[in-house]
C-alpha cells in the first residue's frame, strides 16, 4: 500500500467551474505534473509495486474549510491527479478501481490523500 499526500485540488478543477479554458488547462498540466512526481517519488520506495496488475485507488479529502463539498464534485476534480497517477506507475488508469471518496476534518491548506493499492483481479 502507498500513500501520497497531494496539495488541495484548485479550483479550475471544478466539473462547476466557467472559466476560460486556458487557466484550466494549465491548472490541470499543474495538477497532473505534481501527483506524477509524488506519486513516482512514494513508489520509488515502495516494493514489489508491479504495473501488470490491478491497481485501487482511494481520494480522502480533507478540505481547507468547514464548506460543505460535494463528493461527486471532489471525485471529479481528481482527473488529473489520477492521469499523473497513471503515468508514474506506467500503465492505463482504465485499470484503476476506485473507492468511494471520504471527506474527512478540515486541515490548513487542504489535502487530498491517495492510497493506492495492488489487487488481483
Amino acid at each position: 500500500m502507498i500513500v501520497v499526500d497531494l496539495p488541495w485540488p484548485p479550483k479550475e478543477l471544478s466539473p462547476n467551474h466557467r472559466g476560460h479554458w486556458a487557466p484550466v488547462s494549465q491548472a490541470k498540466k499543474r495538477y497532473r505534473n505534481a501527483a506524477r512526481l509524488l506519486a513516482r517519488s512514494a513508489l520509488s520506495k515502495a516494493d514489489g509495486f508491479s504495473q501488470f496488475l490491478g491497481v485501487r485507488i482511494a481520494y480522502e479529502f480533507f478540505p481547507p474549510d468547514a464548506r460543505a463539498y460535494d463528493r461527486d464534485n471532489l471525485a471529479a476534480r481528481m482527473k488529473a491527479a489520477t492521469d499523473g497517477i497513471a503515468d508514474a506507475i506506467g500503465m492505463n488508469d482504465r485499470g484503476f478501481h476506485f473507492a468511494p471518496a471520504e471527506i474527512r476534518e478540515k486541515v490548513k491548506g487542504g489535502m487530498v490523500r491517495v492510497t493506492i493499492e495492488q489487487v488481483t483481479l
